[in-house]
C-alpha cells in the first residue's frame, strides 16, 4: 500500500462537515440529511421567504435576524411544526408562533417549553397527534378534556394519561375502542371489564378463548 503524502489533504470530520452545512445559506433537502444547495442571500427575507414555502426547515440557514421575524417564522412553522426549533427562543415562547407549530405537528410540544401548560396549545397539540399528551404539563396529563382529546385521535396516549384518568371510565372507554393496543394501560377494574368486553367481541367473530386466554393475550399487546 502506497504511503500517503504528506501533501494530501486532511478529510475534513463529519463534525466539521455538519458545521459547514448548517451556516447560513445552506438548504436541507431532507430532515436530517443537509443538501449542499446555497440560498442566494441568506439574509434577504425575500430570498428566506420563498425558501421556507417551499420547505419551512430552511428556516435552519436563514440568517439570525430573520429568525426572529414573527411573519417569516409562522410560514415556515405552518409549512413544517418542526422548524420551530430554528425560531428565535423568543419566538419559541411565543403562543401564536407555538400554536401554529403544534398545529402542523403536534409532537413540536417538546420544544416550546414555556407552554407546556397552556391547556389551548395542549388541547391543539394532541388533537393533531395524541402521543403529544407526553410533552404536556403534568397537571394537563390529569385533565380530562386534554385526555380525551389525546386518546380519541390514538387510543394509546392513554399511556400518558395520569394515573386517575387511566382509572376514568370516560377516557379508557375512548382509547379502547379507538385503539385495543391502549389495554395495558387502563386501570386494574376498568382493564379486567375490557378483557370481558373484547373476549365477548372474539367470540362473536368466532374466536372461541376463555377469558383468562384472551387476558392473557391482550396483557402482552404493545405499543
Amino acid at each position: 500500500m502506497a504511503a500517503r503524502k504528506i501533501s494530501d489533504p486532511k478529510p475534513p470530520s463529519f463534525e466539521e462537515e455538519v458545521n459547514e452545512l448548517m451556516q447560513p445559506g445552506i438548504i436541507p433537502k431532507l430532515w436530517g440529511k443537509p443538501s449542499a444547495k446555497v440560498m442566494d442571500d441568506p439574509y434577504s427575507r425575500e430570498t428566506v421567504c420563498a425558501e421556507v414555502e417551499r420547505d419551512g426547515r430552511a428556516l435552519a440557514h436563514a440568517g439570525p435576524p430573520l429568525k426572529k421575524d414573527k411573519e417569516l417564522v409562522l410560514k415556515a412553522v405552518q409549512k413544517d411544526g418542526s422548524a420551530l426549533m430554528f425560531a428565535s427562543e423568543e419566538l419559541q415562547r411565543d403562543k401564536d408562533v407555538v400554536l401554529a407549530a403544534v398545529a402542523c405537528d403536534g409532537l413540536v410540544l417538546s420544544l416550546a417549553k414555556d407552554l407546556i401548560g397552556d391547556k389551548e396549545v395542549a388541547l391543539v397539540a394532541v388533537a393533531q397527534n395524541g402521543m403529544a399528551l407526553r410533552h404536556c404539563a403534568e397537571h394537563l396529563r390529569d385533565d380530562q378534556d386534554v385526555c380525551l382529546v389525546a386518546v380519541q385521535q390514538n387510543g394509546r396516549a392513554l399511556r400518558h394519561a395520569s394515573e386517575q384518568q387511566q382509572n376514568n371510565k370516560e377516557v379508557v372507554d375512548a382509547a379502547l375502542e379507538n385503539c385495543t393496543q391502549a389495554l395495558p394501560y387502563a386501570g386494574p377494574e376498568l382493564k379486567k371489564e375490557w378483557e370481558e368486553i373484547l373476549t365477548g367481541r372474539w367470540k362473536d367473530e368466532g374466536w372461541h378463548l376463555e377469558r383468562r386466554q384472551a387476558g392473557q393475550i391482550l396483557s402482552q399487546i404493545k405499543t
